[in-house]
């Protein structure tokens, strides 16, 4: 079964925009390093700042996740007739992609305001507590970014190769992924530099992409998402 190309199109432009408004939030909420490096920093932060934009990036987080599903789908659709292999990569690795950023934005929505209660009562308990919490995200969060950078890469070869849409949407998805998954594979290493600097790249590409791509399957059906070359 797939949804309406209309309908999985505007899903995309949804997810776009929705990485948009979490990217925003988590900025005006303060997340960083220097913020939320250490479980010190990050519960003093909390208490003193509060969590109400995190919580806000968060909702953006859960449903950009939510009509992600639809948006892969409808993209998978349009990619099985000429890919069909690739079709179910980017169907399967897009929708437990978005399961991983799902359960990240979950988790926070509803730990960060758990942490803050108990580091009111039991100040060593709570740094504890937010280590593990942190470790738990950041596992979810790595898993939700490799398999949505696979679903880029994929889907990106597979647009450049057969032209099921505009080739400059391809070579964006086919950069999106690399540097995804480049980020994701450099955390945590001698490298981990190299994927600072592919943090806000990885980003906009995404977002330019899902935007994109969501624009041409929204339109799709006044103008032809493949069109046959016809000789004279």
């Amino acid at each position: 079964m797939s949804p309406r190309l209309q309908h999985a199109g505007i899903a995309g432009v949804l997810a776009g925009l929705g990485l948009v408004l979490e990217f925003t939030f988590f900025t005006l909420g303060g997340y960083s390093p220097e913020n939320f490096g250490t479980a010190t920093a990050a519960l003093a932060f909390l208490q003193h700042q509060g969590d109400l934009f995190l919580r806000l990036a968060v909702v953006f987080g859960i449903a950009g996740a939510l009509v992600r599903i639809v948006y892969v789908a409808g993209l998978a659709a349009v990619l099985r007739e000429k890919t069909p292999t690739q079709a179910v990569a980017t169907l399967y690795f897009g929708v437990l992609g978005s399961l991983g950023h799902g359960l990240v934005a979950l988790t926070f929505y509803s730990g960060l305001p758990m942490l803050v209660a108990l580091a009111a009562q039991d100040h060593v308990a709570a740094e504890q507590t937010w280590n593990a919490f942190a470790l738990m995200t950041s596992g979810y969060q790595a898993l939700g970014n490799a398999l949505l950078g696979f679903m880029l890469l994929v889907a990106g070869w597979a647009i450049i190769s057969r032209k099921a849409l505009p080739v400059a949407v391809g070579w964006i998805g086919l950069l999106a992924g690399i540097v995804t998954i480049v980020e994701v594979l450099t955390s945590g290493t001698p490298l981990a530099v190299v994927g600072a600097l592919a943090y806000l790249p990885t980003f906009i590409l995404a977002i330019a992409f899902d935007i994109w791509a969501g624009l041409v399957l929204w339109k799709s059906k006044s103008v032809p998402i493949v069109k046959e070359h016809q000789h004279g």
